[in-house]
């Protein structure tokens, strides 16, 4: 069994920070290699300083290889920091409640900017979500 293969038998929440990444290359091979399913976008702000990471071209990309994408800016953060203080807590507690089913029957991976997971709120939302789903967490980097 290809290494391929045992990485889609192995469930996960997944996280992926784009970073300064000039194109999509990384972000598609983590797509196939995890068969994600649904990319959640959990920016307050789904724009970046390229285009290419903007909702749109996003969500483009990924229904062209059969990958739902869904922008929950109710799981983004306004502290500036890592630490995760969500704009409106009970829509963030929703949003929580919606991506744990997702997660319970596919791979998901959690899409934010910041390309180091340790510097990022990504972390705090997918160790909440692991939590509620018995999950591991695999920050893809």
């Amino acid at each position: 069994m290809s290494s391929l293969d045992s990485a889609k038998i192995q469930r996960y929440i997944l996280t992926f920070g784009y970073g300064n990444r000039k194109d999509y290359q990384l972000f598609l091979y983590y797509i196939q290699m995890f068969d994600v399913k649904c990319v959640v976008d959990v920016r307050i702000s789904p724009r970046a300083w390229s285009r290419k990471w903007y909702k749109e071209q996003l969500q483009s990309l990924c229904v062209s290889k059969n990958v739902k994408y869904l922008s929950k800016t109710a799981l983004g953060n306004t502290s500036g920091k890592e630490n995760w203080i969500p704009p409106n807590q009970e829509e963030a507690d929703a949003a929580i409640q919606e991506i744990a089913k997702l997660s319970r029957q596919e791979n998901i991976l959690l899409l934010c900017a910041e390309i180091n997971p340790l510097q990022c709120h990504r972390k705090d939302v997918a160790d909440r979500l692991g939590k509620i789903v018995s999950l591991p967490i695999k920050h893809l980097e």
